[in-house]
């Protein structure tokens, strides 16, 4: 046994600094084998999960892609990962394509949906599902019914928005015999989407002026929009406001525009769908829900030449009213008699 001198002693305390010395060399390499080890251990348990199947996590959101009609460009917006495994992420990715996004510069270029029914106003999707590292979306003719800008658009969302998900490689797009295979190369490599390609479309845009006792004109040039999206996009940039000074919109800036879906039939009539927050936001008077409803009516019967009337639905439902101060479930036309400067046809004697 040693001695409490003994550890005083020259020998004794250079065989301990010898002691401490190899540890100090050990303990890194100690360190750096338990760090190995856990970044291995990590990668295998992700692969075994993911070819099982099961649930993943992933701190960052899920990308989906939207049109800006402004600049003719895709951006994406994120979403955060569901539960449940890939498939579910799949699924909840074509779910979220086919729903407004958050940002009033972007819209969807998934087809209208019929308000009137709560479904689509033909079968579109067919099914969709994942084999390895394909996702295979199989569709109705009524693909082919799309204009070739909005199909072309509506394919670079859907497969940007599947291959941002890390297990997705391509995706193919079938329509009966016909399929097409994208990848983020092809998509990626074809040549941008400019607004000389697209061309430009001049939207008429109604505004309360700054009198609060009428409505101005302004126009608005939007890149790449068909008839078909012309009102829809209309209605986005009549909500955000008008760039004119003093002119503005009372319509809450809260409102989604749900849907605008032209019934061009004998009645030739427009249907607009809108959220919920058109009426629960709103916090004007009678005279002034009077100018914004003939806002966005002369607004969307502007840009739709072919419309005459237009409903309005909250939330898809027809019967919606702000009590004491407007009512939304009547039948509106093009009201010139509120526009600023308006003078009226004299009765000829």
């Amino acid at each position: 046994m040693r001695k409490l001198t003994d550890l005083f002693t020259p020998s004794a305390q250079k065989k301990d600094q010898e002691v401490a010395s190899g540890f100090k060399v050990f303990m890194p390499g100690v360190i750096l084998g338990l760090v190995i080890f856990i970044a291995v251990g990590s990668i295998i348990l992700v692969l075994v999960l993911r070819r099982q199947g099961r649930d993943l996590f992933s701190p960052n959101q899920m990308q989906v892609y939207f049109f800006n009609p402004a600049e003719g460009q895709l951006y994406p917006e994120g979403r955060p990962w569901p539960y449940g495994n890939q498939n579910d992420w799949v699924r909840a990715a074509i779910g979220h394509l086919r729903f407004p996004p958050n940002s009033r510069h972007l819209t969807s270029t998934w087809p209208a949906i019929n308000p009137l029914l709560g479904e689509e106003e033909t079968p579109f999707l067919r099914d969709i599902g994942m084999y390895g590292s394909t996702v295979i979306a199989e569709f109705y003719e009524s693909y082919l019914e799309m204009p070739p800008l909005q199909e072309a658009l509506f394919r670079s969302a859907l497969t940007l928005t599947m291959v941002n998900l890390p297990f997705i490689d391509e995706v193919k797009i079938r329509v009966n015999d016909m399929e097409w295979v994208e990848t983020a190369e092809t998509i990626a490599n074809r040549p941008a989407i400019s607004s000389v390609r697209l061309g430009n479309t001049t939207l008429v845009l109604y505004f309360i002026d700054e009198s609060g006792e009428g409505l101005v004109r302004e126009y608005y040039t939007a890149v790449g929009v068909d008839l078909q999206r012309r009102a829809s996009v209309a209605l986005e940039r009549l909500i955000e406001g008008s760039t004119i000074d003093g002119a503005f919109s009372a319509i809450p800036p809260e409102t989604r525009v749900l849907a605008v879906i032209p019934m061009l039939d004998e009645t030739f009539s427009v249907y607009v769908n809108l959220s919920g927050e058109f009426i629960t936001r709103f916090s004007g008077g009678p005279a002034q829900a009077r100018l914004m409803v003939a806002a966005i009516v002369n607004t969307v019967l502007e840009n739709i030449p072919q419309a005459r009337r237009v409903f309005f639905l909250i939330d898809s439902s027809r019967e919606e009213h702000i009590p004491g101060v407007a009512d939304f479930s009547g039948v509106f036309e093009y009201d010139e008699t509120v526009m600023v400067g308006f003078v009226p046809e004299e009765d000829e004697e």
